[in-house]
């Protein structure tokens, strides 16, 4: 017999997940259950409304979904007080579709915003971060290849160069997960095979658990380890790229 998994390996533990929005007759997501492990590439394919972004923005709370539990490393995030909310979110990066980053601010200020969960409210209004503030955003920049760029206010870049900017504000969360909601469905073809080939192999490298919807299954075989396929709120499809066949997509898609 093989001996059973080691608890410590499982990041993410989702259990009965369901969520009904307000004035909806139809559940987004209904009753999900899924087991992520850390350092997994997990991709979220579906059309729209098959219930993608309800899911992974459940992960960090930013939907409170109706029933349910997730465990973040064994901590319950849905049942979690306000600040162990935050403690939690701390090890959750998040990059959305639009960037939602701070336009009129320099890249250097948009990234350091990353910090902000390692410091006070009054330390963060008075600007105080220290020289290790300063390192971990400085090689964050580095690491996107944004290092000529730290003083360019974001509103001057192009799409591809925010969505970096994106990536090193999440990478200096120093988190565990990373979350990303269409990170690439604003760019042209060139650009979302390098956001993708950045994102993945810096999550490869630092073992960063990464989550993602994407709607472009191509590129969802290309970088998942691992596909889930929605449909009305459910899971049809769970498993490796290679065995996602024709008729697995006629099912999601339709």
């Amino acid at each position: 017999m093989l001996p059973a998994p080691k608890a410590q390996n499982k990041v993410i533990k989702i259990e009965n997940l369901t969520h009904q929005y307000k004035n909806s007759e139809k559940k987004a997501i209904k009753n999900i259950t899924l087991r992520i492990g850390r350092g997994e590439s997990l991709i979220l394919v579906g059309s729209s409304g098959s219930g993608k972004t309800t899911l992974l923005r459940s992960i960090n709370r930013l939907i409170e979904p109706s029933l349910g539990n997730i465990f973040i490393d064994n901590d319950n995030i849905l049942k979690a007080g306000p600040k162990e909310v935050h403690r939690i979110r701390g090890k959750i990066g998040m990059i959305f579709q639009h960037f939602n980053l701070i336009d009129r601010e320099s890249v250097f200020k948009n990234v350091m915003n990353g910090r902000l969960r390692y410091h006070s409210s009054f330390d963060t209004l008075l600007g105080r971060f220290s020289e290790e503030d300063y390192l971990i955003v400085r090689d964050n920049i580095k690491t996107v290849g944004l290092e000529h760029y730290e003083k360019k206010r974001v509103a001057e870049l192009s799409g591809g160069e925010k969505q970096r900017v994106a990536i090193a504000r999440a990478l200096s969360q120093k988190p565990d997960i990373i979350l990303a909601d269409e990170p690439v469905s604003n760019l042209d073809p060139k650009l979302m095979k390098e956001i993708m080939d950045l994102l993945k192999n810096i999550c490869a490298e630092k073992k960063i658990t990464l989550i993602s919807c994407l709607h472009f299954l191509d590129f969802a075989k290309t970088y998942g380890s691992r596909i889930v396929g929605l449909k009305g709120g459910e899971i049809i499809f769970d498993g490796k790229p290679a065995d996602l066949m024709e008729k697995d997509i006629v099912d999601i898609y339709g």
